[in-house]
């Protein structure tokens, strides 16, 4: 089990980039990611809380991720 960006980057494995933050919403947002161990949560829920708009690459999101996750 993957937990922290890792299990972002995991659960999005085959995403196309650059691509908006609603699209990924639309293909990811029901997989469930483990960001801290124990607490399961929807990659929406995560993702709804992001600032930007629309990503480049995985790293661009993983940046996104942790300035708001910690």
């Amino acid at each position: 089990m993957a937990y922290g960006a890792a299990s972002i980057t995991k659960a999005i494995k085959g995403a196309d980039f650059p691509c908006s933050k609603q699209d990924l919403i639309n293909s990811y947002g029901d997989k469930e990611v483990e960001y801290t161990k124990g607490n399961p949560q929807k990659l929406r829920n995560i993702l709804n809380e992001l600032p930007s708009d629309s990503y480049n690459s995985p790293a661009d999101l993983e940046h996104d991720v942790h300035e708001v996750m910690g």
